[in-house]
């Protein structure tokens, strides 16, 4: 996809319902950094992996009986972490299709995200012991290594469940991880020191999701009172100046979104592929809905409805304005604009015709020579060879091709590093279909070639196959 070819005033939203997938199991779903890749987790302990351009289903990941509570992608695509809610989070490698690594916990896991540069390593959320921290080990080594991160305070024991969050996230670098306790408190963690620099009370009430921004600048959450906050993150970068070493850490809240006469719950709550709207499905009777607020003012932008299915889960296309929603049917509903088509803006010279005209061709216009305004005569055949002539000529001397295309394409949402990582590319795996047909039976006196087979051998009990 050609980002410099999409319309730059084009709305953040979508308007309607374009396509539905019917996946049956699916709970959870998330985009691919890049959007090429829709990941559905599945409550038969499966991970289908769709492709957005086929709409066909890719991969199938099978992580066990047990259903999945989520799922997590890395910034190349190549790695997907799921997990369940037994407490078993499983790293797969999408170029062998094999497992990277596998990392079991005693208590269920609520949330996991790999960390958005190191590919390999991925924080933990569980239920009742302290988050962790997986390093993943050599290629050929599936035992991970795992840290228990302190977000609380010293006097708490690391396995007990006051020491426990209830939702993470990382930074847009990968330099802090966020964290949302059950007691309304949310914590910033250097994850190379593993220290909290900063916590902020939001309420009293338990912190249900939180989510970054592209730009890293804010971040959302939900909570059980049904308020969706919006924070602004002040923390000093990974080589900070001297201006910004001098700025004090803080979270602080800038608007607070909620529905104050249904009084909903949020289902999920995520930032727009620019940052600048919020979008929050709700979990309110057979509703299937989704909300569009702005993130400053607070107030509602547009509101998606949907069929009368109860909405599991909902994501947000990282360059599109498309969005994704999962109901409680297992149905995938993508959301997306109308196109407007402007015939007028084709070419200069182009005219839009109300009506069908029959076209009348020139006398000359096949003609093989034919005679200009100064009364020229022009041969087509020969200039055309020589035009290939002189294009064959160019492209042998390197230093005289023309390097007119520009393959720089960095968006300043995506591409926030010195080296910007490709996106991964899924190979393509085709099925056997002889496997699933059930083996040809033959008589004992029937020959082995099926187009050879007899009338008389079928009198016999033979099977016969006619040739096509």
């Amino acid at each position: 996809m050609n980002r410099k070819l999409l319309d730059p005033f084009e709305p953040e939203y979508p308007e309607a319902i374009e396509a539905c997938l019917d996946d049956e199991y699916a709970v959870k779903c998330a985009f691919s950094h890049h959007g090429s890749f829709l990941a559905t987790a599945r409550s038969d302990g499966q991970c289908y992996i769709w492709d957005m351009d086929t709409l066909n289903v890719m991969r199938r990941l099978k992580h066990g009986d047990s259903a999945l509570a989520g799922l997590s992608w890395s910034r190349s695509s190549r790695y997907i972490l799921t997990y369940d809610d037994v407490g078993e989070c499983i790293l797969w490698d999408l170029r062998s299709g094999g497992v990277r690594t596998r990392a079991a916990f005693d208590s269920a896991v609520v949330c996991a995200r790999v960390h958005p540069r190191n590919c390999t390593q991925f924080i933990v959320c569980l239920t009742r012991e302290a988050p962790c921290i997986v390093s993943a080990g050599p290629a050929d080594d599936d035992s991970p290594v795992i840290e228990r991160l302190r977000i609380a305070t010293d006097d708490v024991d690391l396995g007990s469940k006051a020491a426990a969050s209830t939702c993470c996230c990382f930074g847009k670098k990968g330099v802090y991880a966020f964290f949302g306790t059950s007691r309304g408190l949310v914590h910033a963690l250097h994850v190379t020191t593993r220290s909290v620099v900063c916590s902020t009370k939001l309420s009293a009430s338990a912190v249900n999701t939180i989510a970054c921004n592209p730009r890293g600048s804010d971040i959302v959450t939900s909570s059980t009172d049904r308020i969706l906050r919006v924070c602004r993150v002040c923390l000093p970068a990974d080589r900070p100046s001297h201006a910004q070493a001098m700025v004090d850490p803080s979270i602080a809240v800038v608007a607070k979104i909620q529905d104050i006469v249904n009084r909903v719950h949020w289902a999920q709550a995520v930032f727009s592929s620019s940052g600048d709207y919020i979008v929050s499905g709700i979990q309110h009777k057979a509703e299937h809905n989704i909300y569009i607020w702005d993130k400053l003012s607070g107030s509602l932008v547009k509101m998606l409805t949907g069929p009368n299915e109860l909405l599991e889960d909902c994501a947000v296309h990282p360059l599109r304005p498309i969005y994704v929603s999962v109901s409680t049917f297992g149905i995938i509903y993508l959301w997306t604009r109308i196109p407007q088509q402007n015939w007028n803006a084709f070419a200069p010279g182009f005219r839009e015709l109300e009506e069908n005209i029959d076209y009348v061709e020139p006398e000359d216009e096949f003609d093989r020579c034919v005679e200009t305004k100064d009364g020229t005569l022009v041969d087509y055949a020969e200039e055309r060879s020589h035009r290939d002539r002189h294009a064959v000529t160019r492209s042998a001397d390197p230093t005289d091709m023309d390097a007119d295309v520009d393959i720089t394409d960095n968006d300043p949402l995506f591409s926030d590093s010195e080296s910007e990582e490709e996106d991964f590319l899924l190979p393509v795996s085709v099925d056997n279909d002889e496997d699933l047909l059930p083996p040809a039976t033959f008589s004992s006196g029937s020959p082995k070639d099926p187009a050879l087979i007899s009338s008389d051998s079928a009198a016999e009990g033979g099977t016969v196959i006619e040739e096509q």
